[in-house]
């Protein structure tokens, strides 16, 4: 116990005066280019792991700008397809009294769906 005790105390004196290691971080980017920090990163307060916006910032030299999602994905070669039908509801119809018909449900395609999450969840990102 008298051991516990003594190292408690030596960790509680040596531990403020060890250096701190720097952050890598750094909020003049988002002053620079404009954008918030999560344009950049997957956390809204930045830092930590980049958003495919930020990857393909980096990639280009850290530009004044950050490019959109659809160059962000051309930049680093990831090729996306995708059918507006998948995620279009058909435009509804009318009754035979003139009402608009009710909305269908959202047409998705399950199959597709799971191959691109499949895709994401292979991505090693940074």
């Amino acid at each position: 116990m008298k051991k516990f005790f003594a190292i408690t105390i030596l960790l509680t004196i040596i531990v403020p005066f060890l250096p701190a290691t720097p952050t890598v971080a750094l909020p003049e980017y988002s002053t620079r280019v404009g954008e918030p920090c999560g344009s950049c990163h997957t956390s809204a307060a930045g830092g930590g792991l980049r958003s495919p916006r930020g990857q393909a910032w980096v990639a280009q030299g850290k530009l004044n700008t950050v490019p959109t999602m659809d160059e962000s994905l051309k930049i680093l070669g990831v090729k996306v397809t995708t059918d507006p039908a998948d995620y279009i509801a058909p435009t509804p119809s009318t009754t035979a009294q003139g009402a608009p018909a009710p909305a269908a449900p959202l047409a998705t395609r399950y199959e597709r769906k799971m191959m691109l999450l499949m895709r994401l969840l292979e991505y090693g990102g940074n």
